[in-house]
């Protein structure tokens, strides 16, 4: 499989999965309590905040899609997390010096963020199961944060550094 194919078929999983999620935890999405849906959760990083988010779930019986949403989200992590691995390693091995050095730190950091997502996953199911506490919203709050930084840079990285290649491409200069 070419290059060209990898970077299609995770990029297609990706968008397919992402839209799966948001199509399935739509429900999920409430105005005061979790505007972001499960993402509101995922932030929660006290047991106050998390209760916040949960009860208006346990009240209008949210409570499996959310847990469901969960469960799609552990085919989600290796799309995405596979997706920016490539694209970050595939840009960095083009460039050199620093650039070349960010790229090979921020594919590795989208594996970071994959493992992260995991840890996030299994402490908001245990949250689910009504088992809050400091420890467990702290760290899922963590967890998330720290991937969505993660990700945030590889997106920056791919979208610069993939754009300087381009014109690098076309103007035919090294």
């Amino acid at each position: 499989m070419t290059n060209i194919r990898i970077y299609l078929s995770l990029l297609a999983g990706t968008l397919l999965l992402m839209l799966m999620l948001r199509f399935q935890g739509r429900g999920l999405t409430q105005a005061t309590s979790s505007p972001m849906g499960i993402v509101s959760l995922e932030l929660a990083s006290s047991p106050e905040k998390a209760r916040s988010v949960l009860d208006p779930w346990t009240a209008h019986d949210q409570v499996p899609i959310a847990r469901k949403n969960i469960w799609l989200d552990f085919l989600f992590i290796p799309f995405y997390m596979l997706l920016f691995y490539t694209l970050c390693g595939s840009i960095s091995v083009r460039m050199t010096g620093l650039g070349a050095k960010l790229g090979v730190l921020l594919a590795f950091g989208a594996l970071i963020a994959g493992l992260f997502d995991v840890f996030e996953n299994i402490l908001m199911l245990v949250s689910l199961s009504g088992s809050l506490t400091d420890l467990s919203t702290g760290l899922t709050s963590f967890f998330a944060s720290a991937k969505f930084t993660l990700l945030a840079l590889c997106l920056v990285y791919v979208i610069l550094f993939g754009l300087r290649l381009v014109f690098l491409k076309i103007t035919g200069t090294k």
